[in-house]
């Protein structure tokens, strides 16, 4: 029985492949959570429905542990190609009121151009979620999903 809380208590310091520990993602989840009595759901949706298409990034960053603080990073690719890129740079805690917003967009190096191999995103793409993403996907951190209602959801590292 002794091994048992032993291995158990082990097990939740554990870090995922992303440098994230359980309490590390439930916090990110809570933080999520508490943007759900804001408009920000609301922007999610719309930012999604101006691009056409599904954010083609979604990141949490931890920045700090005590108190947890996360950056969250969502990036859209215009399905018209003639749009701007959008994203939206959030730092969020459990503490909604301490949150902080910013909304950027940049016009695409290749609008206009067509997709030869029919992938969703280009190398130029792909640089431009980079460059305008900073931290976002260095570790601790993982992927995170927005559902259709505008609700942030963090998701397994594999």
């Amino acid at each position: 029985m002794a091994g048992m809380v032993g291995l158990a208590a082990c097990g939740s310091a554990a870090v995922d492949s992303g440098g994230l520990t359980a309490a590390d993602r439930n916090a990110a989840q809570t933080a999520m959570n508490a943007l759900q009595g804001s408009n920000i759901p609301i922007q999610l949706v719309g930012l999604t429905t101006v691009a056409g298409l599904a954010p083609a990034a979604c990141r949490i960053h931890l920045v700090a542990s005590k108190p947890s603080m996360f950056k969250v990073y969502v990036f859209w690719i215009p399905y018209v190609r003639s749009r701007p890129y959008t994203w939206l740079d959030m730092t969020i805690t459990k503490d909604a009121a301490r949150d902080t917003f910013h909304l950027g967009t940049a016009e695409p190096v290749n609008h206009g151009a067509a997709q030869r191999d029919g992938s969703p995103r280009t190398a130029v793409d792909n640089h431009a979620i980079a460059v305008n993403g900073g931290d976002s996907f260095s570790k601790p951190g993982a992927n995170c999903q927005v559902l259709m209602n505008g609700y942030l959801k963090v998701l397994p590292n594999r």
